[in-house]
């Protein structure tokens, strides 16, 4: 008796965002495997599993999960999904080896409006009054807090290790002048109730990649594909069709 062999015509990567694992996107992942697409649900060096040995930037992640896609997709090309944090790693693949993608999702991407001078600032000043309070630690430990509070870099106070000088070097780029570099289709979700990634850079997105769609949730903020995965996995689906 012969066995019917089901080829998925549509792969997809899924990235998830900073201080999230892949346990967050595995309703995502469901959703489409419901909609028979193969899916690589990635697990990041420093959130799922050990840290690098050394800082890593958005390159080095975008260079391992391009090859780890390759190794699970072989030579087909495939669409990435990349949520905040992630969405940084998806806009790099599409520029470094733009020929292994089909298409490119952003939804609630970092790196586009915080601009790279505020969170070095940041980081300066951090670095400084930890000198200048270090004689009297309990007040360098309330300064500190104020600035995470200040900054929105709460991230970086719960990182530790070469972890927290990843996260400086991620944070420290401005993806802005990428953006226009990206020449494949691109779609483009965003809640509209945002605070950590204002919606602002949905628009700008849109307005500098040429073949772009942008899809707005106007009662979601950047939560969006953990709490809405089938509206995400449903309005991916119906785009990528559109692309046949």
């Amino acid at each position: 008796m012969l066995k019917c062999v089901v080829m998925r015509e549509k792969r997809i990567v899924l990235l998830h965002g900073w201080g999230a694992g892949t346990e967050k996107l595995t309703p995502l992942l469901k959703e489409f495997e419901k909609r028979n697409w193969q899916v690589y649900l990635a697990k990041l060096p420093g959130f799922d599993f050990s840290a690098p040995k050394y800082a890593w930037g958005v390159d080095d992640y975008s260079k391992y999960i391009n090859e780890k896609a390759k190794r699970i997709f072989g030579n087909n090309n495939f669409f990435v999904f990349g949520h905040s944090f992630g969405g940084r790693i998806a806009i790099k693949m599409a520029i470094i080896n733009p020929m292994l993608l089909k298409g490119l999702i952003l939804c609630s991407v970092g790196g586009i409006s915080r601009g790279y001078k505020i969170v070095r600032l940041f980081f300066y000043l951090l670095a400084k009054t930890g000198k200048i309070f270090l004689i009297i630690p309990p007040l360098a430990l309330i300064w500190r807090k104020l600035l995470y509070k200040l900054a929105g870099e709460h991230d970086y106070e719960k990182s530790q290790g070469v972890m927290r000088e990843v996260f400086k070097k991620v944070v420290s780029e401005d993806l802005k002048p990428y953006v226009s570099l990206i020449n494949i289709p691109t779609l483009i979700l965003w809640g509209k109730l945002d605070r950590v990634t204002p919606v602002k850079d949905a628009y700008f997105i849109n307005k500098k990649v040429n073949v772009s769609k942008i899809i707005i949730f106007n009662n979601l903020g950047h939560r969006l594909p953990y709490e809405k995965p089938e509206e995400v996995a449903k309005e991916i689906d119906k785009w990528s069709k559109s692309l046949s």
